[in-house]
């Protein structure tokens, strides 16, 4: 009920907060549904347990009962003792086990004896023949405990309490069907009776007022006399007659004085005071309950009966004053919860309609004294009723009187003050004052008797404070303040070992970030001063001490909360990346915002990492995989920018450099700090991811100064052939170095990380071949940089090959030498082609190029050579396969002889092409005759 009616004024709070205009009433909906669901939950939780403990507990007690028989077994000859269909009695099947029991006890002894024996137990053979051979000696009284342990007792099963609903049908059951229900009935007619008569009087104008006034208070004091005398009489007798006597003086007194004027009000009330007191000092000496209740209904429902319109509510609120100081008076002596909210309902409740329908705000001067003299009365009749019970670890509390207090008070204090800016606020900071103090005093001289009491008060304390917060601030202020608040209630729950508070923490913590996001975030004029820097960077602050405390006190934790900690953790670390992000790009001029959130992300992952080593924290650590992550996304946001809208960014821009030499140093020491912890693959990934977006931000600064330098042609091949051979080296080297992370990693850096630069590398190589070579300076073939860059290109392929880079040592040989045997032909043809573009003219152009007849004659000469130093390296290693290419090349000489090179008749290229490319085949044939073929027996042998 506590955490119902507290969740409730906190769904009011909210609601008001959110919607405004009786936004209240929404608000208390939804936090009253979702408290009852949790409750719910807790609830169906909490009986499969106990199902499953009363089950073990079932099978801990069976296990007890057959365990002794099994452990006093000593191995005698079993009797064999035949199977019958029919059911036999148990003495013959003892009988038959050596087994004699003594005469049957009579019924009446038995019951006496409290001890249960039959000759029909339902009791096994099995278990009859362990009784035997446990037994040394037939003896009757020996055996009788073991046969009577193995009974089954069913367990008695508490019956479920009734709900409210039916406990107040059996309560009004009771009333009209116990004790004496016709003197109840007749009572309660005739009180209406009485009501219906003066009314009637008066509207006929029958007798004189004051005689028919007269008449009636008569016939009340003679049945309170009545039931004075009667008191003693069995059925509550006496006691029905003094209340409805008193009942029928409230309405005489009331209707003389508001309704025909017979007597000054200071008169009446004096009269109602002498009332309330005389029917509280009847119940107290009598100890009825029952009349002090009829007393109080009657006094509450005589302005009701006897209302004249007149809406005079300064005289309905003074006489219900008068009536709950009874109240008041009765609790000092007794603790009749009942008597307290009837009193409490009365009030309230028709106080409520009295606002709903007839209040203005011009009534506030009043109205408000008495809202204020009704919650203090209630508030002391709540602790009275505590303080009167006996003392125990715990205290008894009116929760329902305690926490619906509060709601209704500040409900109706809601309607009074709305038209107020602050009043609300400086109510509930009062209210919760209030309470704050109560809970100090109580807790000097109650603290281990009334805790419940005290807690109470502590909480209703810390909701009306929460609430003061949003009723008085902006919703900067209220986010940054409720957060802490739910901060110090997790805390102090985790700290406690008590739930409520952490459940209270956890809410109060989501409607801080509502209210911030409701509110809208910006930045403001100043940087981190004004605007919502200092709300976001309390949220982070306050969602990363959650976690904390979740991580730190675990074992106080439920199973729900486990997995909170962890997303407590990444919603601090996004309150404070948005934090970052709006300042800077408020604050911070456009052509600096990627280095300047490169630097933020970098330093907030470095700052976190410390602090969880600082406060051992390891799970804070794993912010760092953030890194990498983020300022891939704000790389590839900034460079699409840059490719389709035309916006000059690139990696060095401002302070860029600066920003990514911190970014890779804080990357790889949080790597470095993360091998012992982490998994191996996770780091893998990140090893590999690393190194790729190194790569791309090395190629996006090539491609931006490539374009603001105007490098085209052999300036922009030579650009990106160190853009890609660069780090391909580097790694070549520092892969055998035994340093971290090469050695640790040498898979990655040796066969993920350079694939994609080998790959763009041979891209690169074949690219390269369409740029003629031509610069300013002077050109040599083979000496200038593109043949000598082409050039390294091979010999780095040979050595990745010859290393078993990117698992090329797996590759069949063929394949590994035919790649590089490839890319060395292409090569030497395209010096050829550029030396004779630089020093005869032809133009670099594939198909001019394919039409000159120098390049013909040329190209046959040059492949005729090739073929001759393939078909004699053959010869030298006895490769008959490199002979059978080398041959294959010469034969494709010859057909190119005949197709292309013999239209140019009449040339000197034609003759020269034919006469070298024959005599180069004349020296084939001299030098490199075709190997001998490999006999099986050979093959096998040097296999």
């Amino acid at each position: 009920m506590a955490l119902l009616i507290i969740f409730t004024i906190v769904g009011m709070g909210l609601g008001e907060a959110v919607f405004y205009n009786n936004g209240w009433i929404i608000g208390g909906a939804l936090g009253f549904l979702i408290t009852k669901i949790f409750q719910m939950t807790g609830t169906i939780n909490r009986l499969e347990r106990d199902v499953k403990l009363l089950q073990t507990q079932a099978q801990k007690e069976v296990q007890s009962v057959q365990q002794p028989a099994a452990q006093s077994v000593v191995p005698v000859t079993p009797v064999v003792v035949e199977p019958s269909p029919q059911k036999i009695p148990l003495a013959e099947r003892l009988k038959a086990h050596g087994i004699e029991l003594p005469p049957e006890v009579p019924p009446a002894e038995l019951s006496a004896s409290n001890t249960v024996t039959s000759n029909e137990l339902p009791i096994s053979d099995a278990e009859l023949e362990n009784l035997a051979m446990a037994t040394a000696q037939p003896v009757a009284e020996q055996i009788k405990p073991a046969i009577a342990s193995v009974q089954y007792k069913p367990q008695e099963r508490a019956p479920a309490e009734p709900n409210p609903i039916e406990k107040g049908i059996a309560y009004l059951n009771r009333f009209f069907t116990e004790g004496n229900p016709i003197v109840r009935i007749g009572m309660v007619v005739m009180f209406f009776g009485l009501s219906f008569l003066v009314k009637y009087a008066s509207n006929q104008g029958m007798l004189p007022i004051e005689l028919r006034m007269a008449a009636v208070a008569a016939v009340a004091i003679a049945l309170i006399g009545l039931g004075w005398k009667t008191r003693a009489k069995e059925g509550g007798y006496g006691l029905v007659l003094q209340g409805g006597g008193i009942a029928a003086l409230y309405l005489t007194v009331f209707a003389a004085a508001k309704m025909y004027s017979l007597m000054p009000t200071g008169a009446a009330f004096a009269l109602m005071f002498i009332i309330v007191m005389l029917g509280a000092a009847l119940a107290v000496l009598q100890n009825a309950q029952v009349l002090a209740l009829m007393a109080t209904a009657g006094g509450f429902l005589a302005p009701i009966l006897t209302s004249d319109g007149s809406g005079n509510h300064v005289g309905l609120f003074s006489f219900y004053l008068v009536l709950n100081i009874g109240i008041l008076a009765i609790a000092w002596f007794k603790t009749w919860r009942l008597l307290n909210w009837v009193g409490f309902v009365f009030t309230f409740v028709i106080t409520s309609a009295w606002g709903v329908l007839k209040y203005e705000p011009h009534l506030y001067a009043s109205t408000q004294p008495f809202l204020l003299a009704f919650f203090a009365l209630y508030l002391t009749v709540s602790i009275l009723f505590s303080l009167k019970q006996p003392p125990n670890l715990k205290g008894l509390v009116d929760g329902s009187l305690t926490f619906g207090l509060p709601i209704v008070a500040f409900g109706l204090q809601t309607a009074l003050l709305k038209h107020t800016e602050y009043g609300l606020a400086i109510s509930a900071l009062i209210l919760s004052a209030i309470y704050i103090l109560l809970a100090r005093v109580l807790w000097a001289k109650y603290q281990t008797t009334h805790r419940v009491l005290i807690e109470s008060f502590i909480a209703l304390g810390v909701t009306f404070a929460t609430l003061t917060i949003p009723l008085a601030l902006d919703a900067q202020w209220t986010s940054a303040t409720w957060a802490l608040e739910a901060t110090g209630l997790i805390w102090v729950g985790l700290r406690q070992q008590r739930f409520l508070p952490r459940f209270a923490g956890y809410l109060l913590h989501i409607a801080a970030a509502c209210s911030l996001v409701i509110h809208g975030v910006d930045a403001g004029a100043i940087p981190l001063i004004a605007g919502d820097f200092i709300s976001l960077l309390i949220l982070a602050a306050s969602a990363l001490c959650i976690s904390y405390l979740l991580t730190r006190f675990a074992e106080h934790s439920n199973r729900f909360e486990k997995p909170l900690a962890q997303l407590t953790l990444i919603i601090g670390w996004l309150w404070w990346l948005l934090a970052g992000y709006i300042e800077i790009e408020a604050h911070v001029p456009g052509e600096q915002h990627f280095p300047s959130l490169i630097l933020f992300f970098t330093l907030s992952v470095a700052a976190l990492v410390l602090l969880s080593a600082k406060v051992q924290w390891p799970q804070l650590a794993r912010v760092g995989f953030w890194l990498l992550p983020l300022t891939c996304i704000l790389a590839m946001s900034n460079f699409g920018e840059g490719l389709f809208i035309g916006y000059d960014v690139y990696p060095s821009q401002g302070w860029g450099l600066l920003a990514l030499l911190a970014f890779v140093g804080v990357q790889y020491r949080f790597l470095w700090r993360q091998r012992e912890i982490s998994s191996c693959g996770l780091l893998s990934v990140f090893h590999v991811l690393t190194a790729w977006f190194l790569f791309s931000l090395v190629y996006w600064e090539a491609s931006y100064w490539q374009n603001e330098l105007q490098w085209y042609g052999t300036r922009a091949a030579v650009l990106w052939f160190a853009c890609l051979v660069v780090p391909l080296v580097a790694l070549l080297y520092l892969i055998n170095k035994p340093i971290w992370p090469f050695a640790q990693y040498p898979a990655d850096y040796k066969n993920l990380i350079p694939a994609p630069l080998m790959f763009g590398l041979l891209l690169w190589f074949i690219y390269a071949c369409h740029y003629s070579g031509i610069t300013d300076q002077f050109y040599l073939p083979i000496l200038n940089p593109l043949d000598l860059a082409q050039a390294a290109v091979l010999l780095i392929f040979a050595y990745a090959i010859k290393r078993g880079f990117i698992g090329l040592h797996s590759a069949p040989v063929e394949l590994r030498y035919g790649v590089i045997g490839l890319l060395g032909f292409a090569w030497i043809n395209v010096v050829l082609l550029r030396a004779i573009h630089h020093y005869t003219g032809v133009e670099y152009v594939s198909h001019v190029m394919w039409d000159s007849i120098v390049v013909q004659m040329a190209l046959s000469i040059l492949w005729a050579i090739c073929a001759l130093v393939i078909m004699n390296l053959s010869r030298r290693w006895q490769e008959r396969k490199l002979w059978m290419l080398g041959a294959g090349l010469l034969g494709l000489v010859l057909l190119k002889l005949f197709t292309k090179d013999l239209t140019g008749t009449g040339t000197l290229a034609r003759i020269i092409s034919f006469m070298v490319v024959g005599g180069l085949m004349l020296l084939i044939g001299y030098l490199s005759p075709i190997p001998a073929k490999v006999k099986p027996a050979e093959q096998d042998s040097s296999d």
